[in-house]
């Protein structure tokens, strides 16, 4: 089975793994925390004691709002981008991320290609 490019995402943000830094936000995007999710009851995430993590993702009161949030973030500022484009701006390399890892990943989940146009249709 086939995932949506949301679920790639959560699945390569770590959110089906539980403690994940995505999982524990209830954040399955990974958002970076920005005014705008206040109105999704988002907070800026608090850092378990002992990990070694600064606190700057997005912190949503339950998994359903966090997936509401990505959906509305990707269908305001993703529509109309390729997905090489799209995941180039989700997760660029200035953050660290491997995004030739992080798209083929992604396409692979999906069956979409780099190339293919991201539509309020395929995004999930």
């Amino acid at each position: 089975m086939q995932l949506t490019f949301m679920q790639a995402i959560a699945q390569m943000e770590g959110f089906y793994v539980t403690g994940s830094r995505a999982n524990r936000n209830n954040n399955p995007g990974n958002l970076n925390f920005a005014p705008w999710q206040s109105a999704f009851g988002a907070v800026l995430e608090t850092i378990p004691a002992g990990i070694q993590e600064t606190a700057r993702f997005a912190h949503f009161p339950m998994p359903a709002v966090g997936w509401v949030a990505m959906r509305t973030l990707l269908q305001n500022d993703y529509l109309g981008l390729t997905v090489a484009a799209a995941l180039n701006k989700w997760a660029p390399p200035s953050d660290g991320n491997d995004v030739s890892s992080y798209q083929a990943g992604v396409c692979e989940m999906t069956g979409m290609q780099p190339t293919d146009v991201l539509t309020a249709e395929n995004i999930g």
